[in-house]
């Protein structure tokens, strides 16, 4: 016979199951409480962040970022470790803040960052700003690339800070990732670095107005001799350098107007009495000081100077023949005394009769100012202001430890 399966089991609820979804319900309830009151927490601790956000002027980055970037480049332009401590603290860098990181905002953002801090900023000698250094120049693509092109871009990214080592350093960086790109291009980094420098100064000597006596190509390739671990650089190499910088010389960030940016905000100006070289006969001008160099002009309003005098390596005193002279004041800069005790001819220029300009020859520059306090201040700002050439000193230095090197090197056999 035929049986059918015995019908499932059904479940009637009893008191035990009325008790048990009451339970149920009474949790869920408490969790929705539960829920609701860490909701009212986080808004509190929101309003709390808001609060705190706009007590110290920092934008949600959740709400606006470009304007955390904004105001983190305002701040930048101020203090570049004031505007890097602004980022991290609004927390915009989503690794919290890597030397990558950072290194990427600076090139990202380098149109509207001070370049100059910029420069500043990756020449510091601290651990991290070491390494956004190296990430910074790590993100140049040099490949493939000819030297100048790579410097060129390289040294349109920030502007060279003034202090010899920061200069070396980010230089020094810049010779490695080149090389490291272009294998078997320089026998050593240090080849590199020293070409780099070369060609800096080069630019300088062919296109600034102050300098008077140019450097040809004989003597350009003449300079980087057996700079390259005590190898030449291949002659047709520098040829084609040398014509590159003396067609397109380097564009400088800050310095796209051309010199004429030079005579705005300066460190000092005014009227003084300027004694002539050859006639030694007295004429005003107005004197602008800027950027290391005294420019004097026939007029206030003249956009071009009749001179120029370098700041590099030069003396600023008060002559002692003139010090007791009752109601005159006087100050004068003198070129530097050499190993014999001759004073040196300063780096000066001028415009002659003709409108060409001619390199002076003039061992001092001598000037009245009407009183004390006036020349007292002009020889202040000016010895603020005296440097020396911090290109040439890592240059000479550079070269000067290869070719020790190369005598004290052993024989091979």
């Amino acid at each position: 016979t035929h049986t059918h399966p015995p019908p499932p089991h059904t479940h009637t609820m009893g008191d035990d199951g009325s008790t048990f979804l009451a339970t149920l319900r009474r949790k869920r309830q408490q969790g929705e409480a539960e829920i609701e009151a860490l909701k009212a927490q986080l808004e509190a601790v929101e309003r709390e962040l808001a609060s705190e956000r706009a007590r110290m002027g920092i934008p949600d980055p959740s709400e606006d970022k470009d304007a955390v970037v904004a105001t983190a480049c305002k701040r930048f332009n101020t203090s570049a470790k004031k505007g890097i401590e602004f980022l991290l603290s609004s927390g915009y860098f989503a690794q919290g803040g890597t030397a990558r990181e950072v290194a990427t905002f600076l090139l990202e953002q380098g149109q509207t960052l001070s370049k100059a801090n910029i420069g500043e900023y990756l020449g510091e000698n601290k651990d991290f700003n070491l390494k956004v250094l190296d990430e910074f120049v790590a993100l140049h693509e040099f490949t493939g690339m000819e030297f100048d092109t790579a410097l060129r871009g390289y040294l349109w990214d920030f502007r060279l800070p003034g202090e010899s080592q920061k200069i070396d350093r980010m230089m020094e960086a810049f010779a490695r990732r080149y090389c490291d790109c272009n294998p078997g291009q320089f026998h050593t980094a240090d080849g590199c670095y020293i070409l780099a420098f070369s060609t800096i100064m080069l630019n300088t000597s062919l296109h600034n107005p102050a300098v008077a006596n140019k450097t040809g190509l004989d003597q350009f390739i003449v300079m980087n001799r057996g700079v390259d671990g005590g190898k030449d650089i291949p002659e047709e190499s520098l040829r084609r350098l040398y014509q590159s910088i003396e067609q397109d010389p380097f564009k400088i960030p800050g310095d796209e107007a051309g010199l004429s940016i030079t005579f705005f905000n300066p460190e000092r100006e005014g009227w003084l009495i300027k004694e002539g070289g050859s006639s030694k006969n007295w004429k005003r001008r107005w004197v602008v000081l800027n950027n290391s160099c005294l420019y004097y002009f026939k007029n206030q309003t003249d956009e071009t100077p009749c001179g120029i005098v370098p700041l590099e390596n030069v003396r600023c005193e008060v002559p002692e023949k003139y010090k007791k002279k009752k109601g005159e004041y006087y100050f004068e800069l003198l070129g530097q005394l050499d190993e014999h005790g001759v004073v040196s001819v300063i780096k000066g220029c001028k415009t002659n009769s003709k409108g060409m300009v001619v390199q002076g020859k003039h061992t001092r520059y001598l000037f009245k100012c009407e009183d004390e306090t006036e020349a007292a201040d002009w020889v202040r700002c000016i010895k603020a202001a005296v440097k020396r050439d911090a290109f040439y000193d890592l240059y000479s230095n550079r070269k000067a430890h290869i070719q020790q090197d190369m005598i004290f090197e052993e024989p091979e056999d």
